[in-house]
């Protein structure tokens, strides 16, 4: 299934390429065709935050881009930065500004599109729940680009996955937002992207202007609670509406 952007996402969707992307690749070198795509796909996707803030800043962001291509070297750096075990394809540092990428090649692209999600949102905000920013960057990862369109590939494997966990426990969202616990254990940090993920698909296929104005009020600072009543009204009838959908 492929997910056509509306209105609130193609807000300032012209095509030219302003993205200013520094690549580090680390160990060998990236075939011009390669960072070529992977602009393109970036311009594509700072477009997308551009229309969720009603701003241009993103097309003028400096985005740096670290590129490992041999395993050895990208888990030497994810103990560096004690992460190893929660992730073995990426991550994006907020201290250092710039992503960092296991990379091996341009015909799957998720990890790059992911960690730059982080990238732009930190860009327009020092604060967000970590459901957002995952839920978005999961959301975002699956950006294609076939015959000079680019267009979004839903994640059957998560959709599917969140079906499963609702035959189990159905989603008790109000727990779900204050548990952070579960984001540091290596057992639970799947569930927490899926249903991060099955949110922001969820209020996408509801009303995508959901998804900006929850943006811009987490911008301002607002708590969860405080977000959710604003933009969506009654957090026990999404949790209500989400549980049959994906029941």
């Amino acid at each position: 299934m492929r997910l056509y952007f509306t209105v609130i996402f193609c807000f300032y969707l012209t095509f030219g390429f302003a993205q200013k992307i520094t690549f580090n690749p680390v160990g060998f070198e990236l075939k011009p065709e390669d960072s070529a795509k992977i602009h393109r796909m970036a311009s594509f996707e700072a477009k997308i935050f551009n229309g969720l803030y009603n701003n241009l800043i993103n097309d003028s962001l400096k985005i740096t881009l670290n590129l490992y291509n041999k395993r050895k070297d990208f888990k030497i750096l994810l103990e560096q930065h004690g992460i190893k075990g929660l992730t073995e394809s990426g991550f994006y540092s907020p201290s250092t500004n710039q992503s960092y990428v296991y990379f091996e090649g341009t015909e799957n692209l998720s990890t790059i599109l992911h960690e730059l999600s982080h990238a732009f949102l930190k860009n327009n905000s020092k604060y967000y729940p970590r459901w957002l920013t995952e839920g978005l960057a999961e959301f975002l990862e699956t950006l294609e680009e076939k015959q000079f369109n680019i267009q979004i590939v839903s994640q059957y494997n998560r959709l599917e996955k969140m079906k499963e966990f609702q035959r189990g426990k159905k989603l008790n969202l109000e727990a779900f937002l204050k548990d952070q616990a579960s984001w540091r254990d290596k057992n639970r940090i799947n569930y927490m992207y899926t249903v991060s993920y099955a949110l922001i698909y969820y209020l996408y296929k509801k009303d995508p202007q959901l998804i900006s104005k929850m943006t811009q009020l987490y911008r301002k600072g607002y708590s969860n609670e405080y977000v959710f009543k604003n933009s969506v009204g009654d957090i026990y009838q999404l949790e209500n509406g989400f549980n049959i959908y994906f029941r």
